[in-house]
């Protein structure tokens, strides 16, 4: 009996030791194409260069689409948020390799949380903290951040960045991204937008945010929608009265849909708000976020 359990031992060794030497060539291999595509990443920087093109090299759209791929054709034990966390590591870190990279942060009512999404969407960036909104969307525009990550704004609280964003200077920056943009059953309700320089392009799956300013005889405006694809997150009163018609309102609304031109805003919006909004703006858009509470279980 001992000669045949010493021969299992060794089988079972060998075993062992040729799975393991696979796993390593396999480690090995993508290694390799990870140098690959860095220096394909690498090319691509030079080719836009050549043509003239500058643009900063985040590009919200086109990874939001890669990770909904990377998920629709996963298989397997191994966790969906696991592999789109490897993946967002690896973008990080190709989007270092062409450009310097920061982030301005508004931490505001949940410091551990705010600073938690920055590291789950932009790895170990370096991240400058600010107190306010203003504050943090400035530093972007100053070029001394290439990102500001700012809280989605409560509408009972009268906070004027995103009017700035749509009538203000920091017309050229754009929401590019809600954060976090992975949702699983357990996160929380902490929510914050992605500010940058980059122009707005479809992921496919899109929520478009456009500044309306409006004239209401109230100066509260309750947004009736039967679509469902419309909603106000933020309301400012403006110092401008019309006489005998009402107070001057801004709005930030969140419309369903990618909005490519201006024309396109109008026609989308409710019909109690079409006929008093006196002038309006998109101010970017985010792609939706990806629901990772029933991709776990994927096989």
């Amino acid at each position: 009996m001992l000669p045949t359990r010493r021969l299992d031992e060794n089988v079972k060794q060998h075993s062992l030791k040729t799975l393991r030497l696979e796993i390593d060539a396999i480690d090995n291999k993508i290694h390799n194409l990870l140098m690959n595509r860095v220096k394909l990443v690498g090319e691509v920087g030079k080719v836009k260069a050549e043509a003239g093109d500058y643009q900063f090299s985040l590009r919200p759209a086109r990874e939001a689409s890669m990770m909904r791929r990377l998920v629709s054709q996963h298989r397997g034990p191994f966790p969906a948020d696991a592999l789109i966390r490897i993946w967002r590591e690896l973008l990080c870190g190709t989007v270092r390799v062409q450009t310097p990279f920061s982030v301005a942060l508004c931490e505001g009512d949940d410091p551990i949380g705010s600073r938690g999404m920055v590291r789950d969407q932009f790895s170990n960036a370096p991240t400058h903290i600010f107190a306010t909104p203003e504050h943090t969307i400035e530093n972007v525009y100053a070029g001394d951040s290439m990102v500001a990550v700012v809280p989605v704004p409560n509408r009972h609280t009268e906070s004027a960045w995103w009017h700035e964003l749509a009538f203000g200077k920091h017309k050229n920056l754009k929401i590019i991204g809600l954060l976090p943009f992975l949702r699983s059953d357990a996160s929380s309700s902490l929510e914050a937008f992605s500010i940058a320089e980059v122009r707005p392009e479809s992921s496919g799956k899109d929520t478009s945010l456009v500044v309306l300013e409006c004239v209401a005889e109230k100066p509260s405006i309750n947004l009736v929608d039967p679509a469902g694809s419309c909603q106000i997150l933020g309301q400012l009163s403006l110092n401008s009265t019309q006489p005998s018609t009402g107070k001057t309102i801004a709005l930030l609304v969140s419309i369903q849909k990618f909005v490519e031109h201006p024309d396109q805003v109008k026609p989308l919006l409710p019909p109690s708000l079409q006929p008093i909004v006196t002038r309006f703006a998109t101010i970017g858009c985010y792609p939706e976020q990806l629901d990772i509470g029933n991709t776990l279980e994927i096989s």
